[in-house]
């Protein structure tokens, strides 16, 4: 479907819309779908929700709140009702990390590191200095303002500040373009300017939405968080919907510019949803330089580069109180549900430069189409619980600039786990698999295994197979967190024990044993990266929480650079890799 006939279907459902808006009122659908996973700290999980009467969280929309605040009279009737509400947090990271790079050289020709060499480690002249650790620490404020316009609509923003500016970075007295004069430091630091001295500015706005809730369904439309399942394919990296909770270590978070419309089937438990997206526009006006100084509205220069994406949503979800009160009361739990989300591109705008006008004779032909299926089950009862996805990718594509054949789209991933509590909930043992398909070709850059520098389309192979897990579903500290960047070309296991000292101090422990699912892909052609060993105390009280973290990687043949003809690796830079580490704190005051 064009993107002229989809402004004509918005144009038609929005007036429906607004007749059943203005016939009755709403009554509120549940939560959207969600996402979220735990990594192995105490602070990288979703938070338990506990049952009403033990710590019931606040309502979010305002026809829950227990009575109507105290307002002064309206001067009219455009808003009788106004209520601003925020939510967020503040956090503080240090992070410490030993051999990243895994002993190997990232500085020769052929062949390099997983992770950059500190820079006294490539310096000839302060190679004493050289101790193959960085350490540093990093900040983060987090704002989540609610506008309820009304009982029945509501405009939300994300706004993050000093967004993981490492601290001392940005020190009013050193630029970096010559020595410090004598005396000149002060510890005065000057505020992150992207481009003068930060790659990001001082306050970055991620998000902006509104929420509509009418007679027969719930409207959404603007740029809003992605969540669904467990989080392993979108994962809106904060606050998670479906099991409850804030993943407060999570550093990216997937957003959409969307208009969706959701509402219950009749006669049913479930929840339909239709989403629109604007995945991918290509250049605007504004990009491209050509409104500075005019003021006007910026438009797209071609809709022929546009990647577009249709959202098809059936779910079962009960909130995350609703849950916990079931299974407080001994009743069982089952929420489910699939989406499928259907893309296609036309074509593809290439040697776009910021600021410039993009050079038509750049366009690719794409003809790309996409199905992306997945399914999302959890079952609870008792200290049981068992949760599982799955998602595939099938479609195909045409890459003029490396084949003349078309390309096929085979990507697959999953993810199951299972914990079980004992001794009053204080004991909890947990089991999960995951697994991420993967392609022969190995990365550009050999010895490099992050999702950032991953193989595309080269001649002779006409199938992507490589699948990414979401950024910010962490399984664990060093491999797949920092090495990768994310699950890929990998299946792994992971069994944790997690022990509550206290109400308020809990201690952690997990295991991550991986391997390759294309052993071709891998720097040492073989099939085992290696066992990570992760721990984890944690502290938390009315929304503080305060913790250490220390993880531990054993690589694996996988992981080493192997010495054979034609592997890509210096003589100088083949061999075994050797073991990494790191210690993380993480301080987090949230509200």
């Amino acid at each position: 479907m064009s993107r002229n006939h989809i402004t004509t279907a918005i144009t038609v459902a929005s007036a429906a819309f607004a007749l059943s808006f203005s016939s009755a009122s709403a009554q509120q659908m549940p939560g959207g779908p969600g996402g979220g996973a735990g990594g192995p700290g105490g602070m990288q999980g979703p938070r338990s929700v506990e049952p009403e009467g033990v710590a019931e969280q606040a309502p979010k929309k305002l026809g829950a709140l227990p009575s109507t605040p105290v307002l002064p009279p309206p001067k009219d009737s455009h808003k009788q009702l106004r209520v601003f509400s925020m939510d967020g947090y503040f956090r503080l990271r240090t992070d410490w990390m030993k051999q990243l790079d895994l002993g190997f050289d990232g500085n020769t020709d052929v062949g390099g590191a997983p992770f950059p060499n500190p820079l006294a480690c490539r310096s000839a002249t302060a190679a004493s200095a050289c101790e193959n650790s960085f350490g540093g620490a990093n900040m983060r404020l987090r704002l989540e303002p609610i506008i309820h316009l009304d009982e029945r609509s509501t405009v939300h923003m994300q706004i993050d500040v000093l967004d993981n500016v490492v601290l001392g970075s940005t020190n009013q007295n050193y630029s970096g373009t010559g020595d410090l004069p004598v005396g000149a430091f002060a510890g005065n630091q000057a505020p992150p300017q992207a481009g003068v001295n930060n790659l990001g500015d001082s306050i970055v706005v991620k998000r902006a939405w509104a929420e509509i809730d009418a007679a027969f369904g719930v409207l959404k439309f603007g740029r809003m968080p992605w969540h669904w399942g467990m989080g392993m394919f979108a994962n809106a990296g904060g606050m998670d919907p479906i099991h409850g909770g804030y993943n407060l270590d999570a550093d990216y978070g997937d957003s959409v510019d969307r208009l969706s419309f959701s509402t219950a089937i009749p006669g049913t438990s479930l929840n339909a949803e239709l989403g629109i997206d604007w995945a991918q526009n290509g250049t605007t006006s504004s990009q491209a330089g050509e409104d500075v100084g005019l003021g006007r509205q910026s438009f797209d220069l071609d809709d022929a580069d546009d990647l577009d994406q249709w959202l098809f949503v059936i779910s079962h979800m009960d909130s995350p109180t609703r849950i916990a009160n079931m299974l407080a009361d001994g009743d069982s739990v089952l929420n489910y549900g699939a989406f499928l989300a259907y893309r296609t591109q036309d074509y593809e705008q290439r040697g776009v430069t910021f600021g410039q006008a993009p050079d038509p004779d750049d366009f690719r032909e794409r003809d790309m189409t996409v199905y992306v299926p997945d399914l999302w089950l959890h079952y609870a009862k008792g200290g049981f619980d068992f949760e599982i996805e799955g998602v595939a990718a099938f479609g195909s594509l045409k890459a003029p600039e490396v084949t003349t054949n078309t390309v096929d789209i085979r990507q697959f991933g999953g993810v199951a786990r299972t914990t079980y509590k004992m001794l009053d909930d204080d004991l909890t043992l947990g089991f999960e698999a995951g697994f991420a398909s993967g392609d022969n070709n190995p990365n550009a850059i050999p010895g490099s295994i992050h999702v950032d520098g991953a193989a595309g389309i080269v001649p002779g192979d006409n199938t992507l197979n490589r699948f990414i897990f979401d950024r910010d579903y962490q399984v664990d500290m060093i491999l797949f967190r920092e090495l990768m960047g994310a699950v890929s070309n990998a299946t792994y296991t992971k069994p944790t024990v997690k022990y509550k000292l206290t109400s308020k101090f809990d201690v952690r422990v997990a295991g991550i044993l991986s391997m390759a699912h294309k052993k071709a892909a891998t720097p040492g052609d073989s099939r085992f990266y290696g066992l990570e060993l992760d721990a984890d105390i944690g502290y938390s009280n009315d929304g503080f929480f305060a913790g250490i973290s220390y993880g531990v990687l054993f690589p694996f043949a996988g992981l080493g650079h192997s010495g054979a003809a034609g592997s890509g690796f210096a003589d100088s830079n083949a061999g075994d890799a050797d073991t990494a580490q790191t210690v993380q704190t993480r301080f987090v005051l949230q509200f």
